[in-house]
């Protein structure tokens, strides 16, 4: 008898261990989230202020240049609006997901700021 009560002592213990490591895990998770959504919420913003940036600049360019990079922006621009929705849209589902979620987005977000560089760079 003695036993059986230590171990449901024993047990509680480890029932109250786990559940405090499930905790100190979403609490980790739910930091390391906001970090990354204050990261690419900036970086989706700074592409916003280039689109709109390029796209009063464009009024004054040659109609070669306007027709050859309009449509590239265009493109970036709906990319970016995606990236924003996906981002808001996003919901935990493990930890795997989650660091494919995060290296997926970080690579898409490179490919609008690498592309909104390559139209800058051409424009002068």
């Amino acid at each position: 008898m003695w036993q059986q009560a230590g171990k449901c002592k024993r047990c509680k213990r480890k029932r109250k261990n786990a559940k405090q490591e499930l905790k100190d895990a979403q609490a980790q998770y739910e930091s390391e989230w906001q970090q990354f959504k204050n990261d690419v919420e900036l970086k989706i913003s700074n592409n916003e202020k280039r689109i709109a940036e390029f796209k009063t600049e464009i009024k004054t360019a040659s109609g070669k240049f306007r027709a050859k990079y309009e449509k590239d922006v265009i493109v970036l621009e709906q990319k970016n609006i995606e990236l924003r929705k996906k981002l808001n849209e996003y919901k935990y589902e493990g930890k795997d997901n989650w660091e494919e979620f995060k290296s997926d987005f970080n690579r898409e977000v490179d490919v609008v700021i690498v592309g909104l560089n390559d139209i800058f760079s051409k424009k002068d």
